[in-house]
């Protein structure tokens, strides 16, 4: 096969896959975007989680996580405290509604996994292992790409 041909392939699962993931997320969180949502993913699995720790996290600047942090707590998703120990420092935690969608998020990968590995029936474990072979070549060469910028 042709390297031009598998490319076209792969973009057109990539662009398939991009508007899957748009309908069953918009489907799924009406009122939210994917980084709210692993924002609150994030707060649901770290103790203590700060602006600086979600940032870092996201790979977002401080005030890109900050907007998100905005807008969780105007939505009643999170709720701000801080430490006895440090006053300065706030820090964040889930509201019941943001339990909610922590725990949604994770019933949802586990369905997406459950769903989406079924594909790997169709090879064998010597074909498996040239699709990871690629696919490690792949996200390689796409940080490679993205180090640039």
């Amino acid at each position: 096969m042709e390297n031009k041909k598998l490319l076209n392939n792969l973009i057109s699962v990539f662009q398939l896959i991009e508007e899957f993931n748009k309908k069953d997320f918009s489907k799924n969180y009406s009122e939210l975007n994917i980084s709210d949502v692993h924002s609150i993913d994030f707060i649901g699995k770290t103790q203590n989680p700060n602006i600086t720790s979600l940032s870092k996290y996201m790979n977002f600047t401080k005030s890109g996580a900050l907007k998100i942090i905005r807008k969780l707590l105007e939505k009643g998703y999170i709720e701000q405290f801080q430490s006895i120990d440090n006053k300065k420092e706030k820090y964040f935690t889930l509201t019941e509604k943001g339990k909610e969608i922590f725990k949604k998020h994770k019933i949802l990968h586990k369905e997406a996994e459950k769903r989406d590995s079924k594909i790997f029936q169709n090879f064998s474990d010597t074909e498996k292992e040239i699709i990871s072979k690629f696919l490690k070549l792949l996200e390689i060469d796409v940080k490679e790409k993205l180090s640039k910028y």
